[in-house]
């Protein structure tokens, strides 16, 4: 029987190192995943999101608003501050409304950063329709960003919301005010963003 010729050694030598590469390979790669992702967790939200931002903010926006205790929270990388006009409202007034604000931060996972996470999170909200109607993009608020806002009915409610990204943060505002207008809704969401973005390092 003939000896295996040098090309044919050669070409068993190779598929011997790409096998023993792979095996090695599949070894590492989770690994090295985990310490990419141990690298960059995400950053803890602030313990108390409506003193953050401001609680003056909420107590001016919402007429006799008071923090709703179910979902205003802080746990670990997710908070949220939701002010309500109470029960029954102040007397003698027709006056009330919501604001409810959520920050959202994301760490890396695998080869995408939390920029990218957020930034993705940001395209497929932004994407559909929220309680105020299609989102539109807004320049200039944080590092990319949309909005809604609408007159509702014709008792003169105004709503509106954003969803802002500055960073591997998300922020998400919500807000109604009866009586108002879209217009006042965007003026009081914007203020909320921005206080948002200045009082959370």
């Amino acid at each position: 029987m003939p000896s295996p010729t040098p090309r044919r050694r050669l070409g068993c030598v190779t598929a011997i190192g790409l096998v023993i590469l792979v095996v090695v390979g599949s070894a590492f790669i989770p690994r090295v995943l985990d310490a990419i992702d141990d690298a960059d967790p995400p950053a803890a939200a602030p313990h108390d999101l409506c003193a953050a931002i401001g609680t003056a903010l909420f107590e001016r926006l919402v007429p006799g608003g008071i923090p709703l205790t179910e979902t205003t929270y802080s746990s670990g990388s997710d908070a949220g501050c939701d002010y309500r006009t109470a029960n029954g409202g102040q007397v003698g007034s027709n006056s009330y409304g919501s604001l409810h604000v959520r920050l959202l931060r994301y760490g890396r996972v695998g080869w995408y950063s939390g920029s990218d996470r957020a930034s993705h999170a940001l395209a497929e909200s932004c994407d559909g329709t929220g309680a105020s109607g299609r989102f539109h993009g807004v320049p200039g608020l944080g590092d990319e960003s949309c909005s809604a806002f609408e007159d509702e009915g014709a008792d003169r409610t105004g709503r509106g919301s954003a969803i802002v990204r500055r960073g591997s943060d998300l922020f998400w505002v919500d807000y109604y005010t009866h009586p108002g207008t879209g217009d006042q809704a965007e003026r009081a969401v914007t203020e909320v963003a921005l206080a948002s973005l200045a009082g959370i390092p």
